[in-house]
């Protein structure tokens, strides 16, 4: 995602696979990896190449939504939009399926002034409901992703995610954790991974300082995130999925700096723990 302001999509994944990172999350919107953008087999067949030749695995796509897409949403008022939301995660999907990508982020989408809580979340349950079951026919995971205060008022601590997921109940419709939202709205990280356990397949890191101000993803270290304590716990309950960096803001960066810094430090505590 830091790199969507900066270059192509397949430069980014050079650029990553030259850093020696060993998996790769793309952005599923354009300018980078959008269903819309890249809407043919050998467009994405080309995307696949790069990706190989970078001595990278494609594991997650990361949607489009919260507070970065005020147009996706699935708890949205307006039927039209919650349709049109779901037709964009479902383009994602089988995006992710053609390109053999195992893992898609979801999220909730926010509430319209006028509409109560109870109902938002039942159009949110119903709209994740449709995608989850076309996702477990394309054998793709699905991750809930929470949001931030400033962004949703429908899934947006670690328990409505788990809530979520079994109400929806499938197989195929699991959790992940966002490190800088759960930091703001799940202070308590390592009780976090302990609580979900094994319903965790996926991890973004980056750190903030706690405060749910913006959208703001920086490099892991520079925050108030225990590292050492997190990756510890995701240790205690045997976690086997990927860890991606997801670092990015809203004023220029150098991503590239960014993204080294971030894997060094990663790497180092890793070796600690």
């Amino acid at each position: 995602m830091g790199y969507l302001d900066y270059t192509t999509l397949e430069d980014a994944v050079r650029r990553i696979g030259r850093m020696g990172y060993e998996v790769v999350d793309m952005w599923a919107y354009s300018p980078h990896l959008g269903p819309d953008l890249y809407n043919n087999a050998g467009a994405r067949r080309k995307v696949m190449e790069v990706v190989k030749d970078s001595g990278l695995e494609a594991v997650a796509l990361s949607v489009n939504g919260g507070g970065l897409a005020l147009h996706i949403n699935f708890s949205h008022s307006i039927e039209y939009i919650r349709k049109k939301s779901v037709e964009y995660y479902i383009d994602c999907v089988d995006m992710a399926a053609e390109m053999k990508i195992p893992v898609v982020n979801m999220i909730s989408g926010h509430m319209i002034h006028g509409t109560r809580r109870e109902q938002a979340w039942e159009w949110n349950r119903e709209c994740m409901g449709e995608v989850v079951k076309h996702a477990g026919e394309k054998g793709v995971m699905m991750a809930i992703h929470t949001l931030t205060w400033c962004e949703s008022r429908v899934v947006v601590t670690l328990d409505d995610a788990l809530q979520m997921m079994r109400e929806i109940n499938s197989p195929n419709c699991k959790v992940m954790i966002d490190t800088a939202d759960q930091n703001i709205t799940d202070p308590n990280l390592s009780d976090a991974v302990r609580k979900a356990g094994k319903d965790l397949i996926y991890v973004h890191c980056n750190d903030n300082n706690g405060v749910g101000q913006g959208d703001n993803h920086q490099p892991p270290g520079r925050g108030t995130v225990n590292w050492r304590a997190f990756l510890s716990a995701l240790k205690e309950i045997n976690y086997t999925g990927d860890l991606t960096v997801q670092v990015h803001t809203g004023y220029p960066i150098d991503i590239d700096a960014w993204a080294i810094e971030s894997k060094e430090y990663l790497e180092t505590v890793l070796r600690q723990v």
